[in-house]
C-alpha cells in the first residue's frame, strides 16, 4: 500500500472515531443538561429492549425449530432470572442440544 493511501486510511479511521465519540458525548451532554418528563424517561428506559427485539426477531425469520425454541427459552429465562449471562447460556445450550439430538442439521 502506498504511503498516501495508508495515511488516508488512518485519517479516515480517526475521523470516524471522532464522529462516533462526539455523537455519544453530545447525547450525554444534552441529557445531563435537561430534566426529562416521566414519559420521556420511560421511553428512554425501554428503548434498548425494543432495539434488541427489532434486531432479534427478523434474524429468527426463516430459522428452524431449534432456534425458535431456544429463543423462547432465552426469553423465559430473561424474564424469570433477570440475568443476561444465564439467559444467553440457557439459549445457547438449548439450541446446541436441539440441533444435536432432535433437529439434526443436514
Amino acid at each position: 500500500m502506498s504511503d498516501s493511501l495508508e495515511l488516508l486510511v488512518i485519517i479516515t479511521i480517526v475521523c470516524m472515531a471522532a464522529v462516533t465519540y462526539l455523537t455519544r458525548a453530545g447525547g450525554l451532554f444534552i441529557v445531563s443538561r435537561i430534566n426529562p418528563s416521566p414519559g420521556i424517561r420511560a421511553f428512554l428506559t425501554h428503548m434498548p429492549s425494543s432495539i434488541l427485539v427489532a434486531i432479534i426477531v427478523p434474524s429468527l425469520a426463516g430459522k428452524g425449530p431449534s432456534e425458535m425454541i431456544a429463543a423462547g427459552v432465552t426469553a423465559i429465562m430473561a424474564v424469570c432470572t433477570r440475568n443476561l449471562v444465564l439467559s444467553l447460556a440457557a439459549g445457547l445450550l438449548t439450541v446446541s442440544l436441539l440441533r444435536h439430538y432432535l433437529f439434526v442439521q443436514p
